[in-house]
């Protein structure tokens, strides 16, 4: 399933991932490689590259100490193995998130959580359990794929 949050008054700002691993503790259980990453607020050493992978437990540590945000980046959530190779899953200047119905990027990854232009962040291919999860957090966040085939 995708979904966008947009235009939602249950986030202080966009693209801030602490409230989503507070409130949906599964997340800490997989694997992320992030890609394409500009953010403000985040002075860790990892952070400093643009594509390098990370537990869901450090990623979550991270956030949660201080407020950042994601400005551009994509967060490809892997369970198992991770074996990621060129071309990078990206959001800035990708316009497949707006067509149809788009799917995770990286070859294996099992969703993406993607920050567009601290705007908006959406939810590649999460499962129905995450989903859910997700609407319980973030009652007003949208189908993706619905707002797509509107504004297509």
């Amino acid at each position: 399933m995708n979904l966008i949050l947009e235009k939602s008054r249950y986030v202080r700002f966009y693209t801030d991932l602490s409230p989503l691993f507070s409130a949906i503790p599964d997340l800490m259980e997989y694997t992320y490689f992030v890609s394409d990453l500009e953010h403000n607020g985040c002075e860790d050493p990892r952070f400093q590259n643009s594509d390098f992978a990370i537990s869901g437990t450090d990623l979550y540590e991270i956030v949660k100490e201080k407020e950042i945000q994601f400005i551009w980046g994509v967060f490809s959530a892997f369970k198992f193995s991770l074996n990621i190779t060129e071309p990078f899953p990206s959001a800035d200047g990708n316009p497949s998130f707006w067509q149809g119905i788009p799917k995770p990027q990286a070859k294996g990854a099992e969703f993406e959580i993607v920050c567009w232009d601290s705007s908006y962040t959406l939810f590649i291919g999460v499962s129905e359990e995450i989903a859910n999860s997700l609407k319980t957090l973030y009652p007003d966040i949208k189908n993706l794929d619905q707002e797509n085939l509107l504004n297509n």
